[in-house]
């Protein structure tokens, strides 16, 4: 299976689905929050275009009155996946704390947002994804996302920028 992986939209649904277009045959979405509302018009135009794939979102730091839950785990293949934006778990300190709620979710995989930062590594017996910030919030940083994929247990993840 392969998931887009986006997170830190900040009301740019433009490049949202630009990057979206740009990943090739998804079975599914990872919304990793700030802003959920950009998913729901997300959401509304794959329906439009005929697109039907799951969709799961959690709410950032900047989603005060979203519904969306805090963080979620999907099973994928045979990976256990946690969801999370990340600021709950001071991922601009470190990955620690993150690292452990995603065991303790009894996840090996972890995907966050909030730093708008691209990483990738496996840490604390959990591996760590963060796909970037899909605004160009901060100048200095490309617009990104990443894809996951994952076959059995087995997992491999790419980047994708946007110019």
């Amino acid at each position: 299976m392969r998931a887009a992986v986006l997170s830190d939209s900040h009301g740019d649904t433009y490049d949202m689905m630009r990057l979206f277009e740009s990943m090739d045959g998804v079975d599914l979405i990872f919304f990793l929050g700030d802003i959920t509302n950009d998913v729901i018009w997300f959401k509304k135009e794959m329906q439009t275009r005929g697109v039907n794939i799951p969709i799961y979102s959690v709410k950032g730091n900047n989603d005060v009155m979203s519904r969306e839950p805090e963080s979620m785990t999907i099973g994928m293949e045979e990976q256990t996946i946690f969801l999370t934006h990340g600021h709950l778990y001071g991922v601009k300190q470190g990955t620690e704390r993150l690292a452990h709620a995603a065991r303790m979710a009894g996840a090996g995989i972890a995907l966050f947002g909030h730093t708008h930062t691209r990483y990738a590594s496996f840490e604390h017996g959990v591996f760590l994804l963060n796909p970037g910030a899909v605004c160009g919030c901060y100048p200095s940083l490309k617009k990104s996302a990443a894809i996951l994929e994952v076959t059995g247990k087995k997992m491999t993840y790419s980047f994708l920028d946007l110019d």
